[in-house]
């Protein structure tokens, strides 16, 4: 009788035992999120916005779930051209839309790139990313702002379809981020869920 219930003890522990290891894996396999960075170049535009003489005039920018309006009146457009840049410092250069809010002095830059999630794998869709400019009237640091990322189900660990984004710093270090919606009334994201 006692040969059993040490036998027992002993699978217990060995299955306890492997559970923790196994533990780290599983989490790893959870991670959920985007890892993206605003390139210096890309900052320092909205300090120094530049539209083209021939620049377009629109009251939006990006697409779908990913579009942000920039409109404060009937009437109001906005500054649209088209550049090619390295938008995220990754050494690749994208083509990228470009609206300038001359009114709330924010740069909206729209694109689809593919992207590195958080666990490790490739992504892939349509980002959007708002920059603060030197003396805008809600008084952000210049260089500052946000991005949202359209993700399908399964993509960067969602479980359903919806958007990712962050909010960073001047020096583009990420300072919150989740599951996030778009608020066009302040030019800005609102985390919904914020990541742990």
């Amino acid at each position: 009788m006692n040969k059993i219930v040490q036998i027992s003890t002993t699978a217990v522990a060995l299955i306890f035992a492997t559970s923790l290891i196994a533990l780290p894996s599983m989490a790893q396999e959870s991670v959920f999120g985007v890892q993206l960075k605003p390139s210096t170049q890309t900052m320092s535009k909205a300090n120094n916005p530049a539209p083209p003489a021939n620049a377009d005039k629109k009251a939006s920018a990006g697409k779908g779930s990913t579009a942000m309006g920039t409109s404060n009146s009937t009437d109001d457009t906005d500054s649209f051209w088209v550049e090619e840049i390295d938008v995220d410092g990754d050494g690749d250069i994208e083509t990228a839309d470009f609206l300038w809010d001359d009114e709330d002095k924010v740069l909206l830059i729209y694109y689809e790139d593919d992207f590195t999630c958080e666990n490790g794998n490739p992504g892939s869709g349509a980002i959007l990313m708002g920059i603060n400019g030197a003396y805008n009237p809600r008084k952000r640091p210049a260089g500052s702002g946000f991005y949202i990322i359209s993700l399908d189900e399964g993509e960067c660990g969602a479980e359903e379809a919806g958007l990712w984004g962050c909010k960073f710093d001047a020096n583009g270090n990420d300072t919150a981020c989740g599951i996030a919606v778009l608020d066009e009334k302040n030019d800005d994201l609102i985390i919904v869920t914020a990541s742990e």
